[in-house]
């Protein structure tokens, strides 16, 4: 897996230099008489590239440097939450304007506005760094434990060689969903693994899922995880950061009722534990913590502070190293930190929403239906999401290639997918401890005829099972237990197409010979 340069940044040019930079390339632009949009995006782009060494996990490979510009800079205009960061960099092109003026230079005021101006923007590309960072490390580990760590030598070129767009996640999937569904196919057919049969007047040809899934790696190598997946994993468990993640998330929650803030509700979670990586987030809650209680700061900046206002976006002075008089915590401090911590919600939930559409558009063939149980499983790029949605892309494609196996006779056919949940029989065998018994055991599943160390649930529906525990008079605890073995169950998934004869006749005045057509191109050459 490719990775980043190292999570602790520099402290990169100092402000003079980066003053200087960001002058020259704003008189650049008026030299060109440049438009608006172009002088905003020119600068930006001179800020993040001159602050580089300043934001964590920004990545070396240039396809992915550029992706992160073109994500601020650009692509994610598309999102009503972007606007919060358009905002900054036009009041960061005004400011700066102003100090370029003969003279201005000396203000300690304008250089400080400049410069906390300067933090927060960095703190927008830190969001962006971020997202970007989690969900593609995500999607590389749930395609690492499908198909084992060979998965990681084409990802790794796909990384190479295309910026994180919609192409990124269309030679993904030409890679790893529609070539295997197009080998897995080809592999039934040499193998007789379907099964033919006809029922009424129709045709049924059934494919096993399986047969698919057979395919995949199923043990792969652990995959040793990433740093940014490591700092996010950590925010779960460490007291301080979910303290902090419950403050982000009321503050969201709270602006998300503003048209000019329209957060989903169901990526502030999310969104909240991207943000607490950064120090600011727990800083802000630690000061607003002593603001409300009338305390000092002293050393309440922590090991890892974030910038606090009027400090030219450096880092305050070390707790080892206590300041003669701390100074008392002040509102304008808290406030400077929610909004640094604001902006990088704003720019993590543009990037996720950003990265799902991209992922979405890459879909070749998908009905509107199939793209949207996609959307709903993709979630927020977790791994328990991408690797349903693997599951599903694998699912859908499979119909996909029926379908266009099908062509213009798809209106004669009915394609199906049938899934029943099963779990193994070890698992099974484990719930005998708590009084399952063998009368008990053959209500409630039955043998998977695909693999010998599976059980299928007999019931359909959770309203089913409910309704069969409650006639077997299932104990208490063995309801829990059987209950969580029906919520992490896996399926069973079989495909069924229906090639209706009737409409099939009425095409032509010989069936069996436009039935050997149509079956040919399924690959079926022989009944």
């Amino acid at each position: 897996m490719i990775d980043a340069r190292n999570h602790e940044p520099s402290q990169g040019p100092p402000p003079d230099e980066r003053l200087a930079a960001y002058v020259a390339c704003l008189a650049a632009t008026k030299d060109r008489r440049a438009v608006r949009e172009v002088v905003e995006r020119e600068v930006l782009l001179c800020l993040i590239r001159t602050n580089s060494d300043r934001i964590n996990e920004y990545p070396l490979l240039e396809t992915q440097q550029r992706s992160i510009i073109e994500i601020v800079a650009a692509r994610g205009a598309v999102d009503p939450l972007h606007g919060h960061i358009r905002k900054l960099v036009g009041e960061f092109v005004a400011l700066l304007g102003q100090y370029a003026k003969p003279g201005a230079g000396d203000s300690s005021q304008l250089r400080t506005r400049l410069m906390n101006t300067e933090t927060q923007l960095l703190k927008c590309v830190q969001g962006v760094v971020y997202t970007t960072a989690l969900c593609t490390d995500n999607f590389i580990e749930t395609l690492v434990r499908a198909y084992g760590e060979e998965a990681l030598g084409p990802s790794d070129a796909v990384t190479e060689s295309t910026e994180l767009d919609e192409q990124y996640w269309r030679k993904h999937f030409e890679h790893f969903v529609v070539r295997m569904v197009d080998e897995a196919y080809d592999a039934i057919m040499t193998q007789e693994a379907f099964t033919l049969s006809k029922e009424r007047s129709l045709l049924v040809i059934r494919y096993p899922f399986d047969a698919l899934l057979e395919r995949l790696c199923r043990t792969p190598k652990p995959l040793d995880k990433t740093r940014v997946q490591t700092l996010f994993e950590f925010e779960t468990r460490d007291f301080a950061s979910r303290k902090a993640r419950k403050l982000v998330h009321d503050i969201l929650q709270g602006m998300a009722a503003r048209p000019d803030y329209p957060f989903a509700s169901s990526d502030i979670d999310f969104i909240s534990q991207i943000v607490c990586i950064d120090p600011a987030a727990r800083e802000m809650e630690k000061l607003q913590t002593l603001l409300l209680s009338g305390g000092l700061t002293g050393d309440a900046t922590g090991d890892a502070p974030g910038d606090a206002p009027g400090t030219e976006g450096g880092t305050p002075p070390s707790p080892a190293t206590p300041a003669p008089s701390p100074p008392e915590v002040n509102a304008e401090q808290v406030q400077f930190l929610r909004e640094q911590v604001v902006g990088m919600a704003c720019s993590v939930a543009t990037t996720l929403n950003l990265l799902r559409e991209d992922f979405l558009r890459a879909l070749d063939g998908f009905s509107p239906k199939e793209t949207a149980i996609v959307r709903r499983t993709l979630g927020d790029f977790s791994l328990p999401c991408l690797g349903r949605a693997l599951q599903s892309l694998l699912e859908f494609q499979f119909v996909t290639l029926l379908r266009r196996r099908a062509g213009e006779d798809m209106g004669k056919i009915h394609i199906r997918t049938r899934k029943e949940r099963r779990t193994s029989v070890a698992a099974v065998e484990t719930l005998f401890d708590s009084g399952l018994t063998r009368i008990r055991r053959n209500k409630l599943w039955q043998p998977d005829p695909g693999r010998a160390t599976m059980q299928l649930f007999r019931p359909q529906t959770a309203t089913e099972l409910e309704s069969l525990l409650h006639l077997l008079q299932i104990e208490p605890q063995l309801a829990r237990e059987i209950g969580s073995l029906w919520t992490d169950a896996s399926f069973r998934v079989e495909f069924a197409l229906y090639i209706s004869l009737d409409l099939l006749s009425r095409s032509t005045t010989n069936l069996n010979q436009r039935l050997a057509e149509l079956l040919s191109r399924f690959g079926i050459t022989r009944l």
